[in-house]
């Protein structure tokens, strides 16, 4: 009987040594995987990002008189929601 209580008992300990270690082993995979995802969603954003800066730049020096006129509007309508 002690023996059996034994091996049962080893071998549920086995099982959770396992266990352990494949929830290691998804974690660290799932970390690593995020990590990557994240890097690639930043740099997306920050080519976009920049990309938007460079055809603002390009309408503004274009279109000055425009430009401005837009500023212009957009600080009066500010101005007025702010009231």
């Amino acid at each position: 009987m002690a023996t059996a209580d034994n091996a049962n008992y080893e071998a549920v300990r086995e099982d959770v040594a396992a266990l352990k270690k494949q929830v290691s082993d998804l974690l660290r995979h799932t970390r690593d995987a995020t990590a990557a995802g994240t890097r690639q969603i930043y740099d997306d954003l920050h080519d976009r990002g920049e990309r938007t800066a460079e055809m603002a730049s390009a309408y503004v020096r274009d279109q000055p008189l425009a430009s401005v006129a837009i500023a212009f509007a957009v600080g009066c309508l500010l101005g007025r929601m702010m009231r």
